[in-house]
């Protein structure tokens, strides 16, 4: 760490002549207040439009001009931006990345126009189905963290997000003391730490921004909802609340994740899609958070099959698993498919930057080396036990994508 308290991190790997440089930003649109979502991916959008040293443009440019790659991601807990280049070329990044840290140049003209342009990806969301179920499923599961909301925005807080407010932003969150610095590939390690002290050392230090975060209370009760849609296929989308990063359950729910939705012979797969034949597809999805979060199943319905039989399926086979637990040869395979998966999470570069990167921002280093070892150590007791906590009726909420027109068009 810097005394300006930019983390660094650098890996060096010489299997590629390549390198990717990227730095992690504690601050997503879990940081954002009331009135004031979107903030965090529309300050990456304005990232890309210039500093003081580096005009409109040039950014991209640079990078095009040197046979790079550039992109950028805003989440719920963090903004991470990356480069990557050939490993003679490399450094350019550092320069930009430090430059864009502290000298980013908000022209009205720009603003505005980025503005609209964050407006239609909302849109754009919205008008995919499962854009806006999911959004939805959000918006009610959550009553008070600010998880409920879309990491894009809602769109009354970002038509009268202005300048000032964007600059304050920046201001508040973008510095050495905020952000975290991987850099993986074909380098010296020793001198480029010697390097990113010299580039990033001199820009100012200020401490964390003060960010409350209300937490959620308890669900106590099913929340159900349904939504019109201009379609003729209805869709389900379920959450569960369900534990942060590292919690003692989260091993045993990223199993079940794959016990339940991981390859045709998983359970969802073989109950809904293969057996009953009454969806096309069914999904089990649980990632990390800084904060404790939701654990989703989605499906959508084939043809005209009820759609009361899809939520069926889906609760008998969680109360199957809660009961009786899996057998070996489930939790053999799911634990084989959530290893390979880590290990293709490692293989390039910026697979390894992006997966240091995220866990530096929402935890610490050791989560890594101990991931399998966790993931080894759980069974089925644990596995039901995970789900009789988790999965009850009162822990869940349901959103229902229905066609316009049809009354009562979900099934008891």
């Amino acid at each position: 760490m810097l005394e300006n308290g930019l983390s660094v991190l650098a890996l060096e790997n010489h299997k590629t002549p390549t390198v990717t440089c990227m730095i992690w930003y504690r601050v997503g649109s879990r940081h954002e207040r009331s009135g004031e979502t979107g903030r965090s991916h529309f300050l990456e959008h304005m990232l890309f439009k210039g500093t003081e040293v580096l005009k409109k443009g040039e950014i991209d440019l640079l990078t095009m001009k040197n046979g790079g790659s550039n992109n950028a991601f805003t989440s719920y807990d963090f903004t991470a931006y990356y480069f990557s280049f050939a490993s003679d070329r490399w450094e350019r990044a550092l320069y930009v990345e430090a430059d864009r840290m502290v000298n980013t140049v908000f022209e009205p003209e720009e603003f505005e126009s980025e503005k609209n342009v964050v407006l239609e990806e909302l849109k754009a969301n919205l008008d995919q189905p499962w854009g806006l179920l999911m959004q939805e499923l959000n918006a009610h599961a959550f009553e008070v963290h600010p998880y409920r909301n879309p990491v894009v925005g809602l769109q009354v807080d970002l038509k009268r997000t202005d300048i000032a407010n964007m600059e304050d932003y920046y201001r508040a969150h973008y510095h050495p003391g905020n952000a975290t610095l991987v850099m993986v590939g074909d380098f010296n390690a020793a001198a480029t730490l010697k390097k990113v002290g010299k580039i990033f050392g001199a820009l100012p230090s200020r401490g964390p921004a003060a960010v409350t975060v209300t937490e959620e209370p308890q669900q106590k009760r099913e929340k159900r909802v349904e939504i019109k849609w201009r379609s003729d296929i209805p869709r389900v989308g379920i959450a569960f609340h369900a534990p942060q990063i590292g919690h003692e359950d989260s091993y045993s729910l990223h199993v079940l994740s794959a016990v339940l939705a991981e390859g045709k012979a998983s359970r969802l797969y073989q109950r809904l899609v293969e057996g009953d034949a009454i969806a096309t597809f069914a999904t089990a999805e649980y990632g990390e958070s800084e904060d404790p979060t939701l654990f989703y199943i989605r499906a959508e319905v084939r043809g005209s099959s009820a759609t009361g039989s899809i939520e069926k399926g889906i609760f008998e086979e969680l109360e199957r698993i809660a009961r009786d637990g899996v057998s070996d040869e489930e939790l053999s395979r799911a634990k084989h498919q959530i290893e390979a998966q880590f290990v293709m999470s490692r293989e390039r570069n910026l697979d390894q930057a992006i997966l240091l990167g995220q866990i530096a921002t929402l935890a610490d280093l050791d989560y890594i080396d101990s991931y399998l070892a966790n993931i080894a150590s759980v069974d089925s007791r644990k596995i039901a036990e995970a789900c009789r906590l988790y999965f009850s009726e009162e822990n869940r909420t349901v959103v229902w994508l229905i066609p316009e027109g049809e009354e009562n068009a979900v099934e008891e």
